[in-house]
């Protein structure tokens, strides 16, 4: 039986949502295709109708998850008034909601080991998200080309990282004041051109 393409593309988003969620949650090993199917509410059927493997999943899940994770604020409006939206962004993404819901969560910071140990074409994707972002970021920056690119590489590895390493904390406040850091270094990073500029 042949389903209208909707329905296909409708099935194949439901299933990269529910991989998201559950890798988010388990990691790439600690979830099998029954259980990503059993999530979206299909059969394991339905999954491989959508995608050859369990890695073509993956893959999918790293060319939509980190885009619409990190690509989430808003483009629109001055360079001074997408700064503040970048601020913005960085303050919820470090929190401890952030820190504390890793199903909804962003998935780089729960799924970047996974994608090491990945396959080219997976860490491809990934690397391209995570540039588009660094884009993004050094867009609203100021200073020099290369200052604008360091500090957004700066800004991606500290908020990825500050909630890998809360999430991996036992103690609420002890997690809060990592992100509290992280955010008030983030905010500099942001606003303030780091004095060794090149051209």
């Amino acid at each position: 039986m042949r389903y209208p393409p909707e329905q296909k593309a409708n099935a194949r988003a439901a299933l990269v949502q529910a991989s998201r969620r559950t890798m988010n949650t388990s990691g790439f090993n600690g979830v099998g295709v029954d259980g990503i199917a059993a999530a979206a509410g299909m059969t394991s059927g339905a999954f491989y109708s959508n995608f050859g493997s369990k890695e073509a999943m993956l893959e999918a899940v790293v060319e939509t998850a980190v885009a619409e994770s990190l690509h989430s604020w808003d483009q629109d409006g001055t360079k001074a008034e997408r700064r503040k939206q970048l601020k913005q962004f960085i303050t919820e993404y470090l929190s401890l909601e952030h820190v504390t819901d890793p199903a909804g969560g962003c998935v780089v910071p729960t799924l970047s080991a996974d994608v090491g140990r990945a396959s080219q074409s997976t860490r491809d994707a990934y690397e391209r998200q995570i540039t588009v972002f660094v884009g993004r970021v050094a867009a609203v920056l100021d200073g020099s080309r290369y200052d604008r690119e360091q500090r957004a590489w700066s800004i991606v590895a500290l908020i990825v990282g500050a909630i890998s390493v809360s999430r991996a904390m036992s103690a609420p406040g002890q997690q809060t004041k990592l992100v509290d850091a992280a955010r008030r270094t983030a905010d500099k990073l942001v606003g303030t051109p780091n004095s060794d500029r090149r051209p």
